[in-house]
């Protein structure tokens, strides 16, 4: 596997979070837009089916997976949490979201987060929309400062899973740690 090693921490935990938010609200390619992660969550509610929201729910759960693949602090849980509601302009609230994280604690458990991880590539149809599944995962474990390594395996099996080489994977990874780096600076 190629080297995915990202460390943030020398930077404080308000402005490593505030950088990851701006990231994540930017236009970019690799990213989904906030705009359509907001009509993904409000959408969800009322139709679950519509491509928005299973396209929310599996981006979601895809990140979830990746970023709790070093277990999951319930700081680190509630910071997710705090991010998406901001990310999504409170389309979906914290409890909302918090709920879900445990009932995808519970998918995992029964049927294991390779098994999970599997099932929700599967949700990602075009090229586009993969790479932007694999950079949000990316972003979204960093969060909390640190791409530890079992997030770094947890995403090369994503990227496996999404039609991805090692070297791809690895290069949006850092990538992303580019851009919250520039975010920071």
């Amino acid at each position: 596997m190629a080297a995915m090693e990202v460390d943030l921490t020398e930077f404080d935990t308000a402005k490593l979070r505030s950088a990851i938010e701006t990231t994540l609200t930017r236009a970019s390619d690799s990213l989904p837009t906030s705009a359509r992660l907001s009509e993904g969550a409000k959408v969800i509610q009322e139709n679950p089916e519509e491509e928005v929201a299973k396209y929310f729910q599996a981006i979601l759960e895809v990140s979830y997976l990746v970023a709790s693949a070093d277990g999951f602090a319930d700081e680190e849980r509630s910071a997710l949490a705090a991010l998406l509601e901001n990310v999504t302009q409170a389309a979906v609230d914290h409890d909302t979201l918090e709920l879900h994280f445990r009932d995808l604690d519970d998918a995992c458990e029964m049927l294991g987060r390779r098994e999970r991880l599997r099932r929700a590539a599967e949700d990602f149809g075009d090229g586009a929309a993969r790479q932007q599944a694999l950079c949000f995962a990316a972003l979204v474990a960093m969060a909390d400062g640190k791409l530890e390594q079992s997030e770094a395996s947890a995403l090369s099996e994503l990227g496996h899973h999404l039609g991805c080489s090692p070297e791809q994977v690895s290069a949006l990874t850092q990538q992303m740690a580019q851009t919250v780096r520039a975010a920071l600076a």
